[in-house]
């Protein structure tokens, strides 16, 4: 499932936006149902700026970064698998003001086959 949410994701779309275009996504004949983190609620107007794999050892299957509207600060997204088709979408509240690499500190892009 995770090649088919990668193929969702998209560097500029809202969260909101994202969160649609993941609704309507399915794999082999399983429909993909994603939850929202009542903290994350005030951020999905936030951007898609990147992504890096999850830890391979976690339920994390992606984390995203995020740009608040002003651009001023971005958050750390995780999209994780709760059980078959079913995932959560958290945020880290913590606003970062680091343009240059918006997911540090955290997992640099560079350590993931699929950096964007």
């Amino acid at each position: 499932m995770s090649k088919t949410i990668e193929g969702a994701l998209r560097q500029g779309a809202t969260f909101d936006e994202l969160l649609t275009s993941l609704a309507g996504l399915s794999e082999s004949g399983k429909k993909l149902s994603v939850q929202i983190e009542a903290r994350c609620v005030p951020y999905m107007k936030h951007t898609v700026v990147g992504w890096v794999d999850g830890p391979p050892s976690s339920t994390v299957t992606f984390v995203l970064s995020g740009a608040d509207p002003r651009g001023e600060a971005w958050r750390r997204f995780t999209l994780s698998r709760k059980d078959d088709g079913h995932y959560e979408l958290a945020c880290f509240p913590t606003p970062f003001h680091n343009s240059k690499d918006p997911l540090s500190p955290g997992i640099p892009p560079s350590s993931s086959r699929r950096a964007s």
